[in-house]
């Protein structure tokens, strides 16, 4: 198929404080959402003038207030605005613990999206402020595994400060258990500025 592809973001920043992430440095602290109509409208345009079919979320922290995100990929539906779309810049995990948000997903045709997961170390998660538990990454990756159309991936680190070879085990095993379709593992780049 010759499906047009379209790039949006709904809303800029993340509400994570993440020490190896320089997002909050080029956004700003927080969360900045536009109006749901206003990303209806743009969608729509998208849509109906451009022949736009497929959209890759841009937003850092797309499923940052929950209720608005279902709202939006309702109006998706009713609306009959874009067939498919995906999350490649990763999700927070405890917005994907709730299956209203993850069949909401489904439904409005997401094919893919990303879990920020990073290490499956309990210590190396509090020491990099990640805001999710090998509890939630687990309980998250069981909601979006219940949508084979959905393809679950998670993002890896490995080479923090002081990261034994153990703990990136921990990382191995957590990703084997969470049965995702796919890891992108990476080694740990320091941006300027961050905490990390």
């Amino acid at each position: 198929d010759d499906v047009k592809i379209g790039t949006v973001l709904a809303n800029r920043g993340c509400r994570a404080q993440c020490t190896f992430c320089n997002v909050r440095i080029f956004n700003g602290v927080g969360v900045r959402q536009r109006s749901i109509e206003s990303v209806v409208d743009e969608l729509s345009l998208l849509k109906n003038k451009y022949g736009i079919d497929h959209i890759s979320w841009l937003d850092d922290d797309l499923l940052k207030d929950e209720r608005r995100a279902i709202e939006l990929f309702n109006q998706m539906i009713t609306k009959k605005l874009q067939s498919t779309w995906d999350a490649t810049n990763g999700l927070i995990a405890h917005s994907l613990t709730k299956d209203d948000v993850v069949e909401a997903m489904n439904e409005s045709g997401c094919l893919g999206c990303y879990i920020g997961i990073e290490s499956g170390n309990r210590e190396i998660l509090k020491k990099i402020k990640k805001p999710g538990t090998i509890e939630t990454f687990l309980e998250a990756s069981e909601k979006l595994n219940k949508f084979p159309k959905i393809n679950g991936r998670g993002f890896l680190i490995v080479g923090f400060p002081d990261e034994n070879i153990s703990q990136i085990f921990d990382t191995i095993n957590l990703a084997e258990q969470m049965k995702l379709a796919w890891y992108n593992v990476t080694i740990l780049q320091p941006w300027k500025k961050t905490p990390i």
